[in-house]
């Protein structure tokens, strides 16, 4: 794959009815369960702090779980548009419910190990996260267990570790500005919480596919560029 931006941008317009199908079935239960969980967690959690609480160190946890969970049926999307599969919207979805227990399993660890690392000076759970993040990649690709994957998966993250944290700060940065946005403007109209709490829904439902899909893009254009640096390290050790 030589311009995954480019790549990710024309299967996101050109295919955007499946994309929003999986959004529908995938993304947005996910996201209501997000919002009844968090809301829920800030209700019965008592705060010592004008500024935090302990509920904020379980909403980032619930989030990153989740975020990394949801990747699952869109990284498979990609994939099979990518190898010219046939029904990828079907098998993307059969992913999600029926293979994507391992990511789920995986997503708990991880998103309590890079919680942890945020509660310490955040760049230790920056650094993990980056480390680990392809691991769910590679095990959608090979539809393998991510257990079978880590170890490929791991590799790839630490050669592109700047190039993996640089994309998802980024693209977390500009979410999270855009939604700043958005919210501010919304404000200006009403004061409803319903209405604020559908938009950000609304924007994630659009933005978060995207921009798993370009760093699934991205994985399959590092995953071919280690292939092939190893096929010439043994042609040239041969």
């Amino acid at each position: 794959m030589e311009k995954p931006l480019k790549y990710t941008w024309e299967i996101y317009t050109s295919k955007f009815e499946k994309v929003l199908i999986l959004m529908l079935v995938t993304t947005l239960p996910l996201l209501m369960v997000h919002s009844f969980v968090t809301n829920y967690i800030y209700a019965i959690t008592p705060s010592y702090s004008a500024v935090y609480s302990f509920a904020d160190i379980y909403y980032g946890l619930i989030t990153l779980l989740l975020y990394l969970y949801a990747q699952t049926p869109y990284i498979r999307f990609i994939y099979n548009e990518y190898k010219g599969a046939e029904n990828s919207l079907r098998n993307s979805i059969y992913h999600f419910l029926v293979n994507g227990f391992t990511v789920f399993v995986f997503a708990c660890i991880a998103s309590v190990f890079t919680t942890i690392g945020f509660i310490f000076l955040i760049l230790p759970g920056l650094i993990f996260l980056a480390l680990v993040f392809p691991v769910p990649y590679i095990s959608v690709f090979d539809e393998k267990s991510v257990w079978k994957s880590f170890k490929e998966g791991f590799r790839v993250g630490k050669k592109n570790f700047f190039k993996i944290m640089l994309i998802v700060m980024l693209a977390g940065l500009a979410e999270l500005l855009f939604g700043i946005l958005v919210t501010y403007q919304l404000f200006n109209i009403t004061s409803s919480f319903a209405a604020q709490m559908i938009t950000q829904m609304t924007l994630n439902i659009i933005i978060y596919p995207f921009i798993i899909m370009l760093l699934t893009s991205y994985m399959i254009k590092w995953r071919e560029s280690l292939e092939t640096l190893e096929v010439i390290a043994q042609g040239n050790f041969k």
